[in-house]
């Protein structure tokens, strides 16, 4: 089986919530400094810290996370069922990238991978099980 298939890429749009708050916090430490209040400072500079954590968090976990849905959700649509996936193995510097995958289809365990055929458009191939 050789299909092309969409995987939606990941967009960093949640990202703008950490930097909302940390915005805040910002603010909220600034206010304190104006007033001379320390716990209005401390609580603003903390908000700040928790924030950029989270975002930081957010950015290292999220494209991954979503990537997989993605291409399990391309997979299922082809009527696989179960997909797991291998790390990503780029073959040179500027080539695309390929994913290997395990899923079942029609009751039997298949293998293949996902190639990168630029953009959000992914070639899925079985590989033939030779015993």
């Amino acid at each position: 089986m050789n299909e092309i298939v969409t995987v939606t890429p990941w967009h960093p749009w949640p990202l703008a919530i950490p930097i909302v708050v940390a915005i805040a916090g910002i603010v909220v430490s600034s206010l304190g400094t104006r007033r001379r209040s320390k716990p209005v400072r401390e609580l603003g500079s903390a908000i700040f810290v928790l924030a950029a954590l989270a975002g930081a968090a957010m950015f290292a976990f999220m494209p991954g996370s979503w990537d997989q849905g993605a291409r399990a959700e391309a997979l299922t649509g082809l009527g696989y069922t179960s997909p797991t996936f291998s790390a990503e193995q780029i073959t040179k510097p500027g080539e695309p990238g390929v994913v290997a995958f395990q899923a079942e289809r029609d009751g039997e365990r298949v293998r293949g991978f996902l190639k990168s055929e630029g953009g959000d458009q992914w070639l899925v191939t079985e590989v033939e099980e030779t015993d």
